[in-house]
């Protein structure tokens, strides 16, 4: 036993080894995270998500037709948080947030290569429509920009918020998303008449085939 005068010296030992194992976790998942946003890596992965349906808001949450809308502007919000769609039909878009390929057009095609190129040039793109739900984010137009967001390794990107209010869920408030949505007609007819070399004749990214 140590005595009054001597240090105990088992709990710092402890701590000293409990610092190192932190250490080495912290550092393991910086490298973790580094090979992860290897643009080879990167690339496989989303390739691989790509198989998998999106997550539709309202198959995750069918109380949020409910809610009610709350218009937060515009900001800069995290792509990981970003969990799926808020359009509909589901089931169209991979977790790469791109069309299936059964469904990539010509069309289709020649928009992404647009979206993709400007993304690469560092052009600055117009915000994406998103609605936030329970913590997350679910993109009403801009899927081909959060997409390109996610093979470049972008870590944020600017959106419209529109924020539907969990606690209002259990209320009747049907038709009042799409009105909020109405109120910024202009605002939404100005994007979708952009594109990436004239802002005036080119509908949206996401727009049908």
């Amino acid at each position: 036993m140590p005595t009054p005068d001597e240090p105990e010296t088992e709990p710092l030992v402890g701590r000293v080894a409990g610092a190192i194992e932190d250490a080495v976790r912290s550092a393991v998942q910086s490298t973790a995270r580094h090979l992860d946003e290897m643009p080879g890596a990167r690339v496989r992965r989303l390739r691989r998500l790509s198989r998998t349906p999106l997550p539709f808001l309202y198959d995750v949450h069918p109380e949020a037709r409910y809610a009610t809308p709350h218009d937060l502007g515009t900001m800069t919000i995290d792509v990981a948080d970003i969990a799926g769609t808020a359009v509909g039909p589901a089931k169209q878009r991979g977790m790469d947030f791109l069309p299936l390929k059964p469904l990539r057009t010509l069309n289709w095609r020649g928009r992404w290569q647009r979206v993709r190129d400007a993304s690469l040039r560092l052009a600055v793109l117009p915000p994406i429509d998103v609605v936030r739900y329970a913590g997350r984010y679910w993109v009403v137009d801009g899927h081909n920009r959060v997409a390109a967001a996610l093979y470049n390794g972008q870590l944020g990107i600017d959106a419209d918020v529109i924020d539907l209010d969990p606690r209002s869920a259990s209320g009747n408030q049907g038709g009042s998303l799409a009105a909020q949505f109405e109120e910024h007609g202009e605002i939404r007819a100005a994007l979708s008449r952009r594109t990436l070399g004239d802002p005036r004749n080119e509908p949206p990214d996401d727009a049908p085939p």
